[in-house]
């Protein structure tokens, strides 16, 4: 889909998310992929968690799990979730899972550059450097 100002909490997939921005040590008994570069993150490799969640759908899933189904966790990569929180503090928003977010930083600088905002992402950032 690409860049998008208006966040609606993937509203239109049916599931909401939580990105947790502080890093851990991927400990899953199996590797993963960045679920945006597709990097693949090894186990004890330092990654960023995105718990994700859904509303019942009967009710019987509600008896079953409460007022939330838990959904796979997905994982960010260190530069992945550098981007994603510039992004994120634009109000910019983008379809995870579906959406490389290197390719949403270069589309918008490519769309705000020639009017003189360039978005320039460090390695990480710094308020989650002393993290």
């Amino acid at each position: 889909m690409g860049i998008s100002c208006h966040c609606g909490e993937s509203e239109n997939l049916g599931w909401y998310f939580d990105v947790h921005d502080h890093p851990e040590v991927l400990s899953t008994r199996r590797s993963r992929r960045c679920v945006s570069c597709r990097t693949h993150l090894r186990v004890g490799d330092s990654v960023y968690r995105i718990t994700r969640f859904r509303s019942p759908k009967s009710w019987v899933e509600e008896r079953i799990y409460g007022d939330e189904v838990d959904l796979a966790l997905w994982f960010f990569c260190p530069s992945c979730f550098a981007i994603w929180s510039a992004l994120d503090r634009l109000n910019v928003c983008v379809d995870l899972g579906q959406d490389n977010l290197r390719g949403c930083l270069n589309e918008l600088n490519a769309l705000y550059a020639p009017k003189g905002f360039f978005l320039k992402v460090s390695s990480l950032p710094e308020i989650y450097a002393s993290a």
